[in-house]
């Protein structure tokens, strides 16, 4: 999956009501949609890509240590060591 195709699937997931929660997509949930499309790496390649472009926002969660395992461990880490990131808001 080429960067434009993945803008173009996160924009379409982000629209779902059925996946989003409160107009925000979890970054687990958009790692199970993908699937094997693409690697981890990739994936969280072109959020900060993305991020960095202004196409969306990469938010924490509140609670992040609450969340089960599963999650706290498919959330988005920066090499920085800033705090995981959990929600993806489109612009």
């Amino acid at each position: 999956m080429s960067y434009e195709e993945f803008k173009a699937f996160l924009r379409e997931l982000a629209l779902r009501d059925d996946l989003t929660t409160y107009g925000l997509l979890s970054i687990p949930l958009l790692r199970r949609e993908v699937g094997a499309r693409l690697s981890r790496a990739e994936v969280d390649s072109y959020l900060v890509r993305l991020h960095a472009e202004g196409g969306i926002h990469l938010l924490s969660h509140v609670e992040f240590e609450r969340l089960p395992e599963a999650a706290r461990r498919d959330a988005l880490r920066l090499p920085s060591g800033a705090p995981a990131l959990y929600w993806i808001r489109a612009l």
